[in-house]
């Protein structure tokens, strides 16, 4: 039933599917086993503890946190006997294991992974000598690291007079541990006295003898000698120790990958069995720390076959020598570096995949933060995945790619690494109604299967327990919360079952270029227009397709708009595709390409793209329109599309977040509301011809028709209404069959009795901004750059060293504008390269004018907006004059302000209201309302009739589409019923807290004068009888208890009758049939956080031995608690807490009520 209305039973999949969600869809998580210390016992209930809560996959990590050694040491007898032992409790609990491809989270790496195997980088030594003459000379062998060195090769050229040598060379040449993502060729004037000549450059190779002596009869004049060669990196895999770390195995090489999977992998299935493919279901990768390796065996035969050419005689190019040209060169490193993402996404992640399918295993893969094409690595995986980290949108770029990935593959899941903390945001202060705003944003991103980072197995049973040392979110079953975390685990199953379903609908697809690395493409000024967009790589544009103007892929995707990267640079062979997608009636827009950034086919290459380029944007920019291709922005080719928005909320809802996927049969909208405030927009769905829209709430499982909707010029627009932080999924139904409401309603005019206007309880202003911001994820660095300008130079490094980094996880750049001698010149620095201004051939007095660095949004006009204007002492004269609702506009501060577009001006707000901080940033337009929230009247349909609910008096007239009028009127309605006086407030043993209080007011724990009521950590219960008159149990009334202010988690209990958990403000439930007239029995159980005890044990001395932060060993009594003789009552594994930490606020704190609806049919 759908709001009392019968389903049509051509949809029952997608009804079943949302209350009773599969496996496929429930969370799963990361299972960090740590430093050895696992047992059985805590494996058994681990896994039992996620089963009741319903988290589906435990993914196994062996990891090294510092904490004392246990005795299962990383693919020891014993540890491969427990891993064994966990993977057959999966299968008796009907759950499933997977696990990180090696001991600690990056990357391949062990003991058994020897140096011929290990990754590679390329090393040399030079020698001069002068020439005319037969020469004897030895030459010494480059840095050689394990006592492994491979040369490749022996190579002699004239040494160049000027000493010009490449730049920022470890970035260019994949040497080090930073890479450059997008990099293109640069194309500044070498010197020609710097240049090395191709055909000046002698193979000496087979000259050189095995003990590394050289017998050469040189030609006249001064030669300089390269001895190239590679040697391991020396990199291992992190966090591990002992039996688990050891060489990063060389990512180039299959045959490396097989050492590996031999002696890290094979033992761990061969201990197993047939329980592989079978309840171990998936092999990871996480994400790429590990370094660059730019060499293997074969790498000069691997080069050639994509490349077409022979790279040897380039190999100067290494040692910073240019080769030929600086353009040359520059072609030549970009092809280098390409070759090396191949090579990566072949060997490594490609093969990686074809070992896991060979055991019936999926792939899970992280494919990004490395020295590769991210894209072309992600599409392997059966399971792409990105990560999100709790206090920031950190990694923000990276589930737009995994999603990307997974949409062009046609594959359904969309994971994330969910829920990583630091150590500020950890100490489990985390709990469902924090996390679910940013799980939120993650699903309207495109991710559709969280994996929680993370739960440390817990091997003993004293709460809180083990920590990932001071990282993630506590997902552990000794949490405070975790039985009532079931109610927030239903909420993601649910949803992510509606998120899995039918293919994601974009309008948009943003090539993310052909350089190696590459990270993607991050376009959020795409959906902040309403439209939303995939990635694509180079590894897909060739299966591109059009059909009736629509780019399609052979995975059944629909785009209206390919859009090129921001540069000149592009290969022949790709320009061809792009005519030939063109001439098909694609829309492709993008700047017009000048040259290509490869070596291949060079000089002819340019004069093919010239040729392709003339044809498709035309030679002449005033004729730019008629050109199958134009360089134009986004934003005007939608126009020109006559395309409306997928969705829109109009200005004041444009922080809306959405996402859209199709069925067959259905249009599914996921709408995110982000603020902690209610509020009310008109939403627009470009869906029409559909039955009645449905509103399916993923929090409760409610699934009920629309009552207030109309469909017009191919939109369908609906009026919702949302409280703080609400989300919910809109349903729009194919078919012809019958309608439960096919008459909607045009208009709603209502007349309400007056309710008294309150202001936020205990409303702060702490601080208040008006004026134009710079963009999230970056920094004005002007004034620190022009300290660091000594003797008329400047040479920084566009890194994290100048300032805390402002868009962690993404690349960033360095963007200047300065003045040398009075001339203007403005240049971009990728993130991890080295500028030094005045550049050759600029003299004079150096002027730094402007300096930003961060991530640049591509709708960035490059204007530095004057500061905001502080207006916190304005607008608290308007909160002490009840002025509480007012617009967002200049008349703020009373004078006219100037943004960089009419839609850049906001006020930022700081404030505080009932004990918690709120951030609010409200763009020109939008009104302020500082009041608190008085229930509202709402449409429903109920048993198939449309019904206007309504808590206060007054008359409503709803006029249809049709044109009749349907009226209702309630002249009287109970009030609010006040519950007040004492309540009974049980607390559990063995926490510190008595077991009975009497709270003659209800108030926080933290204020409490017991001190073992004010460190309580867990749920308690409060019981009391309350008396509901007759009047108000009537059957057109419907009753709602509002808890008011709750810390953290709720469960209420009428008469015996659970009715649910309540995990989020705000703190309402439906009262159903549990109330009767008369005295009704109350229980509400409320649970709080872990903090409140421990900085009360803090207080206590210490029973265990302590480093500064970890246990310098386990005490004795972590296995027979019984024999703890502490006052302590807790034990963790990292000092979050100290005994002069601030409480948090705790408990049942109300005001509570029960509020009565009447329920007036409308039908009549």
């Amino acid at each position: 039933m759908v709001g009392g209305t019968p389903l049509n039973t051509g949809f029952q999949h997608l009804h079943t599917g949302f209350q009773y969600p599969p496996t496929s869809a429930k969370a799963r998580t990361w299972w960090h086993w740590i430093n050895g210390n696992v047992t059985k016992a805590g494996i058994t209930a681990d896994l039992e503890a996620m089963k009741r809560v319903g988290i589906q996959e435990a993914q196994i990590f062996n990891v090294d946190q510092g904490y004392p050694e246990g005795p299962a040491s990383f693919l020891s007898p014993e540890w491969l006997e427990l891993f064994h032992f966990a993977v057959s409790e999966a299968k008796r609990l009907g759950l499933e294991i997977g696990f990180h491809n090696g001991a600690g989270w990056s990357s391949s790496g062990g003991p058994w992974i020897t140096p011929e195997f290990a990754m590679q980088t390329i090393v040399y030594s030079e020698k001069q000598c002068n020439g005319g003459e037969q020469i004897l000379i030895k030459l010494p062998q480059p840095t050689t690291k394990l006592n492994y060195y491979k040369d490749i090769a022996i190579l002699a050229f004239p040494t160049p007079q000027n000493e010009t040598r490449l730049d920022n060379l470890e970035l260019k040449t994949l040497s080090g541990h930073s890479f450059p993502n997008h990099l293109l060729p640069d194309e500044k004037v070498i010197p020609q006295t710097a240049l090395v000549r191709k055909s000046e450059i002698i193979n000496l190779t087979s000259n050189m003898s095995s003990d590394g002596n050289l017998k050469w009869k040189a030609p006249a004049g001064k030669w300089t000698i390269l001895r190239i060669g590679h040697t391991p990196t020396g990199t291992k895999n992190r966090p591990a120790n002992g039996t688990g770390q050891g060489l990063e195995c060389d990512k180039l090489s299959k045959a490396a990958v097989d050492a590996y999977w031999k002696g890290g992998i094979h033992p761990i299935l061969e201990k197993l069995g047939p329980l592989v493919g079978t309840n171990l279901t998936n092999c990871l990768i996480d994400s790429y720390e590990v370094g660059c390796g730019n060499w293997t065996t074969g790498f000069d035969k691997e080069f050639a076959k994509r490349c077409k050419y022979d790279c040897i005689s380039y190999l100067p190019t290494l040692a910073g020598y240019y080769v030929e040209s600086g353009e040359i060169s520059e072609r030549f490193l970009w092809d280098f570096r390409k070759t090396i993402g191949e090579l990566m996404a072949d060997n490594y992640f490609g093969y990686f995949q074809e070992l896991c399918h060979k055991y019936g295993m999926k792939f899970s893969v992280e494919p990004y933060g490395g020295p590769f094409n991210c894209m072309q690595s992600g599409a392997v995986g059966d399971i792409p995945m990105s990560e999100f980290w709790v206090g920031g949108k950190v990694f923000t770029e990276m589930s737009k790619l995994a999603a990307s990935v997974a949409h062009l593959n046609g594959t359904a899941e969309v994971g994330a690494e969910a829920f990583t903390a630091d150590n500020n945001h950890s100490k489990w202060l985390n709990q469902p109604a924090t996390l679910k705003p940013l799980g939120d944003w993650a699903w309207s991103e495109g991710v559709n299967r969280f994996i929680f980072h993370t739960y440390a197995h817990q091997p003993w049973n004293i709460a809180p327990g083990m920590t990932f040392h001071m990282y993630g979110t506590e997902i552990s079953r000794l949490n405070t919360w975790w039985e009532q975390g079931k109610a927030y685990m239903d909420y993601l199953a649910r949803s992510q079952f509606l998120l899995q379903q039918g293919r994601c609908a974009a309008d948009v697809l943003v090539f993310t270029g052909e350089s190696s690395p590459n990270d993607g493409i991050y376009r959020q000024d795409i959906k902040a227009l309403g439209y939303d967009y995939d990635e694509i790589g180079i590894n897909k544009i060739a299966s591109l397709t059009v059909n009736n103007t629509l780019i399609q892929t052979p995975t059944g995707g629909q785009y209206r708009i390919l859009v090129l990267p921001e540069n000149e640079k592009m290969t022949p062979e790709l320009l061809l595709k792009l005519k030939e997608l063109a001439k098909k009636g694609a829309t492709i827009i993008g700047p017009k390409p000048l040259k290509s950034p490869s070596l291949q086919g060079f000089p002819q290459c340019d004069d093919k793209l010239k040729k392709l380029a003339d044809e498709l944007w035309g030679t002449n920019a005033a004729n730019s329109k008629n050109a199958l291709i134009c360089n134009i922005s986004v934003k005007d080719a939608l126009k020109r599309a006559k395309l409306k928005p997928d969705f829109s909320a109009g200005l004041s809802g444009s922080d809306l977040l959405f996402i859209h996927r199709i069925t067959d049969n259905e249009d599914i909208y996921f709408i995110s509301n982000q603020q902690k405030q209610y509020r009310k927009e008109i939403c627009t769905f470009r869906v029409s011809g559909k039955q009645p829209p449905e509103l399916w709430n993923a929090e409760t499982g409610k699934m009920e028709t629309i009552a207030e909707w109309q469909c017009e010029g191919g939109v369908t627009t609906i009026p919702l209404s949302f409280t703080p932080e609400e989300s919910f999924f809109i349903i729009f139904k194919s078919g012809n069959e019958h309608f439960t409401i096919n008459n909607p309603i045009a208009a709603v005019k209502q007349d309400l009795s007056s309710i008294e206007t309150k202001a936020l309880p205990d409303l702060k202003i702490i601080k208040a901004e008006y004026g134009t911001f710079l963009p999230e994820g970056m920094v004005d660095v002007t004034d620190i750059l022009s300290n660091n300008i000594k003797g008329n130079q400047l040479q920084i490094t566009a890194d994290n060293n100048i300032v805390n980094d402002p868009a962690p996880g993404v690349q960033k750049e360095m963007r200047l504008e300065y003045s040398v001698g009075g001339k203007l010149y403005k240049k971009c620095v990728p993130e991890s390269q080295t500028l030094t201004i005045p550049s050759e051939g600029e003299s004079g007095e150096l002027k730094l004018i402007k300096a930003l660095y961060g991530r640049f949004a591509p709708d960035f006009d490059g204007n530095l907006p004057a500061p905001p204007i502080d207006i916190t002492q304005q607008i608290n004269k308007r909160i002490s004059s009840l002025n509480l609702i007012f617009p967002v506009d200049d008349s703020l501060i009373g004078k006219s302000v100037t943004g960089r577009n009419k839609e850049s001006k906001k006020l930022r707000l700081v404030y505080s209201a009932a004990g918690e901080v709120f951030e609010w940033e409200i763009p020109e337009g939008k009104t302020v309302n500082l009041t608190q929230h008085n229930p509202e009247p709402k449409l429903a349909i109920e048993n198939g009739k449309l019904t206007w609910i309504t808590p206060q008096t007054g008359t409503i007239e709803c006029t249809m589409v049709s044109g009749d009028i349907k009226k209702g009127c309630v002249k009287s309605i109970p009030q609010p019923l006040k519950i007040e006086g004492a309540w009974d407030v049980s607390f559990p043993p063995n926490l510190g807290a008595p077991s009975q209080a009497k709270f003659k007011e209800l108030y926080s724990w933290s204020e409490s004068s017991d001190e073992g009521i004010r460190y309580f950590s867990g749920t308690a219960t409060y019981r009391k009888q309350i008396y509901v008159p007759k009047e108000y149990v009537q059957p057109e009334i419907s009753l709602e208890m509002d808890l008011g202010r709750v810390c953290v988690i709720a469960e209420v209990i009428v008469n015996g009758k659970e009715l649910g958990i309540l995990w989020r403000t705000p703190f309402h439930i439906d009262l159903g049939d549990a109330v009767r007239a008369g005295e009704n029995d109350i229980q509400i159980r409320v649970t709080n956080l872990w903090p409140n005890r421990l900085i009360g044990d803090a207080h206590y001395p210490e029973d265990c031995e302590w480093g500064d932060w970890l246990p310098k060993s386990w005490p004795n009594w972590l296995e027979k608690p019984e024999k703890r003789s502490s006052k302590r009552i807790t034990f963790t594994t990292w000092k979050h807490w100290r005994a002069d930490d601030k409480l948090q606020p705790s408990g049942l704190m109300g005001p509570i009520l029960i509020r009565p609806y009447m329920h007036v049919d409308l039908s009549q």
